[in-house]
């Protein structure tokens, strides 16, 4: 009986274990992926929003002045890695360009 109790306690004992490994990936995983993932992801639809908002109003030769500076100033609650991983996207499609006269990041 004690040989089958003491197996059944070291199966029981792994399995705590393997939870406990498991449990602790997990909130590993969402620390330092999944939490950065989503910030960026909520930073990018904030930013486009109001990029595009701005772009919507400028007509003829108007523009609306963006660098990686005034997003800092504008969205404060967003790391700056984030703001900055989210203007080059902004660049990459070309949603920001740069104005052919002084060399300014804008939307046009």
């Amino acid at each position: 009986m004690i040989e089958g109790l003491s197996y059944w306690l070291i199966v029981l004992g792994k399995a705590v274990l393997a939870t406990s490994v498991v449990m602790g990936v997990g909130v590993v995983a969402y620390v330092y992926v999944i939490k950065d993932w989503l910030e960026y992801k909520s930073a990018k639809l904030e930013i486009e929003a109001f990029v595009l908002r701005y772009k919507r109003r400028c007509t003829g030769n108007n523009r609306f002045v963006v660098t990686v500076e005034t997003l800092q100033d504008s969205f404060r609650e967003y790391d700056t890695k984030i703001i900055e991983r989210v203007w080059q996207e902004l660049v990459k499609n070309h949603v920001v360009v740069s104005d052919p006269n002084d060399h300014t990041w804008c939307v046009r």
